[in-house]
């Protein structure tokens, strides 16, 4: 068949011919004047030999699918609606509607051809992004497909020599019906997903797939495996490799490259919660975040590339990390999670020996080593008594090494010694050495990731309290002993008078001696040996899985013995000023001591008369200061068994306020001091 222009325009003329019908016979009201008759019939004949034929408005359809005006059809940028242009010619009301329905397809076209196109080669939208333009552009190309399916069929049908149309209007409306739905499911998500990125993109679609239309269903389906693709890369190299290839934040693990390694496990990697999967959970997510955290952790802190290489990624995703396998992802991410925690606490145990720090810090902050403790208090407690600004640290550090030798503690692993050292806290004025030592205990990397600067701060408060706590026995140890010498020596021969106050003396000491050890016992028992022996069972429990449950369970056994300890808790400080306030009470106490010891044992020097009779305006001085002293003190326990009793339903505080008050003293001294008495006393 020839296709010259003169051919052509006799084909188009036979066709156009063939599309114009006869010309009816005009059948009009015969009421009517016959001008009116006549100018109706004309008007009617001019619709219909300017009637626009379906098949141009086939043809413009085409081009309207792909987001091209036709020559009848074109789209009013006003409005972004498209409209027939009336000039062009005529179109019946219900062509017109059907026409109107099929250009919605080109309009949707260009709704996701324009998203795609404004974001296909930008980074900034991520790789997620740019996966989610490649499966909508994937989409589109099967669109095109179907697109030059229908124009092959409207040039048969143009060519062909018969009239017959086997594509119209109608038909092209059925076999739309599948490309509407999907491009308009593809608007839906463009939608949708306009300003999101990475895993709250992927979130997104996957919502989509809870619709109940089958159809929707997988649509979503087959759209987020091509989209997930580098979700699930950056999580395979995650949890393999402890890498993070994130280069656009998509990930739910973020890195801050400021934070040194020192501070790797706390604070260098980071959850963003919106950009987990909703179809991952929680739990999940912790896990795959744990997993990277102790892959990097083994690699730089603990310098163990064993289970990094082991667990290297290949070059092709495995099959399990794609989207629809979450179970299977679970299940891998279940054992990648257990082999690498197990692997990170059996070098913290083994290589890095966590229990034997632990146990370092228990004997020697938490004054545990009793003989070294003790050696350390005889040898350094009077340089300490002597103002803080005289101490001399090498002096100390000197004391320090001679307790180590001179204990059971020289046993113990040279390493963990190394770490033993004195350290002198910030003197103010009128500071005694006694408040500003302490022991310190250096940890470096990476046990420093369990012995955080906030846990050594627990360590120690502790160590200051138990010290001072130390120091009180010591000084009452010390005046015990003193009058229990004497006794037997220079004051066998005092008169009768001295040897009441003697004996009142002696009766304080050992109220106060019983406070004290009574307190010692439940720190050292009741508080440290429970709260130590729950650490270790947390600690080699088979439900300890990662670091983080040691980090917690450490945490915890600090602030169970800080609190229990009186340290902590707002209902703890009105015990803890109490205690306080005892122990200030009982090193003043030690001072009328040593000035009555010293009236005694050198009456020459005290103003004691020849005649023994003990008058004298000092030792009235003494006494009354011996009398005010001694019911403070006992005050002072009645108010502190008193908030025990009314404050506290721990079975182990019951227990302590039991042993204090065994005899019921202090209940007899309630009820027979006079209410005077006990203020100006407790003042």
């Amino acid at each position: 068949m020839s296709f010259s222009p003169r051919n052509t325009r006799r084909r188009l003329a036979r066709e156009h011919e063939s599309h114009v019908p006869a010309r009816p016979e005009y059948v009009g009201d015969r009421s009517l004047p016959p001008a009116v008759q006549l100018a109706n019939a004309r008007e009617q004949r001019r619709e219909l030999e300017d009637t626009v034929p379906e098949s141009a408005l086939l043809r413009d359809l085409i081009f309207v699918f792909q987001g091209i005006d036709g020559q009848h059809i074109k789209l009013d940028c006003g409005t972004n609606e498209y409209v027939l242009d009336a000039s062009r010619g005529h179109v019946s009301q219900p062509t017109k509607d059907f026409v109107l329905r099929l250009a919605e397809l080109g309009w949707l076209y260009r709704r996701v051809q324009t998203f795609v196109h404004a974001r296909y080669n930008d980074p900034s939208v991520g790789l997620v992004g740019q996966a989610f333009c490649f499966a909508l552009q994937r989409e589109l190309t099967d669109y095109y497909k179907f697109i030059a399916i229908l124009e092959g069929q409207i040039e048969k049908q143009t060519t062909a020599s018969t009239t017959e149309q086997t594509l119209t209007l109608k038909r092209l409306l059925v076999w739309t019906r599948d490309s509407f739905q999907r491009l308009r499911l593809m608007s839906v998500l463009v939608d949708a997903c306009q300003d999101q990125k990475g895993g709250t993109l992927v979130s997104t679609m996957h919502n989509y797939t809870k619709h109940g239309d089958p159809f929707i269903q997988q649509f979503i389906k087959d759209m987020l495996e091509e989209v997930s693709k580098p979700f699930y890369e950056m999580l395979q190299r995650w949890v393999y490799e402890g890498e993070l290839d994130d280069p656009y934040g998509e990930f739910f693990v973020a890195c801050d490259p400021m934070v040194s390694e020192e501070e790797l496990w706390q604070s260098k990697y980071s959850i963003r919660k919106d950009m987990i999967p909703s179809y991952i959970s929680n739990e999940l997510a912790q896990k795959i975040f744990s997993i990277g955290k102790s892959l990097n952790f083994i690699r730089y802190s603990c310098h163990d590339d064993t289970l990094v290489n082991k667990y290297h990624a290949p070059e092709e995703p495995v099959q399990t990390f794609q989207y629809g396998n979450i179970l299977a992802v679970t299940q891998s991410i279940d054992d990648t999670y257990r082999e690498t925690s197990k692997r990170l606490l059996d070098l913290l145990r083994n290589k890095y020996k966590l229990m034997d720090h632990l146990q370092a810090l228990k004997r020697y902050l938490l004054l545990g080593q009793g003989d070294f403790i003790q050696y350390l208090m005889d040898t350094l407690g009077p340089g300490l008594s002597r103002p803080a600004n005289t101490l001399l640290r090498h002096n100390l550090t000197g004391v320090l090494e001679t307790a180590v030798r001179a204990s059971n503690a020289q046993y113990d692993d040279p390493e963990i010694l190394n770490r033993l050292d004195v350290r002198l806290l910030e003197i103010s004025s009128g500071d005694l050495g006694w408040d500003v030592f302490t022991l310190d205990y250096h940890v470096d990397s990476p046990i420093n990731t369990v012995f955080s600067p906030k846990a050594m701060n627990l360590y120690l408060r502790m160590f200051n309290f138990l010290w001072r706590l130390k120091r009180v026995e010591y000084t009452l140890t010390a005046a015990w002993r003193r009058w229990g010498i004497a006794a037997r020596t220079k004051l066998a021969d005092v008169d009768q008078h001295l040897r009441q106050d003697l004996h009142q003396a002696q009766m304080t000491i050992s109220r106060m001696v019983h406070f004290v050890y009574q307190l010692q016992h439940y720190y050292l028992f009741e508080v440290l040996e429970c709260s130590w022996e729950k650490l270790k069972r947390d600690i080699n429990n088979d439900k300890t899985m990662d670091l983080d449950a040691i980090i917690e369970a450490h945490l915890l056994y600090l602030r169970e013995i800080t609190e229990k300890g009186f340290l902590d808790g707002g209902k703890n400080q009105a015990l803890s000023g109490r205690l306080n306030a005892m122990f200030d009470t009982i090193l003043k106490y030690k001072i009328i001591l040593d000035h009555l010891y010293a009236y005694v044992t050198k009456p020459s020097e005290s103003g004691v008369k020849s005649n023994g009779t003990g008058s004298g305006e000092r030792l009235q001085k003494i006494r009354s200061r011996h009398s005010e002293i001694e019911n403070k003190f006992e005050n002072q326990v009645h108010e502190f068994l008193d908030i025990l009793v009314s404050s506290y339903h721990d079975e182990d505080l019951r227990s302590l306020s039991t042993r204090l008050d065994y005899n019921d003293y202090y209940a007899h001294f309630q009820s027979t001091t006079p209410p005077m008495v006990r203020a100006s006393s407790s003042a």
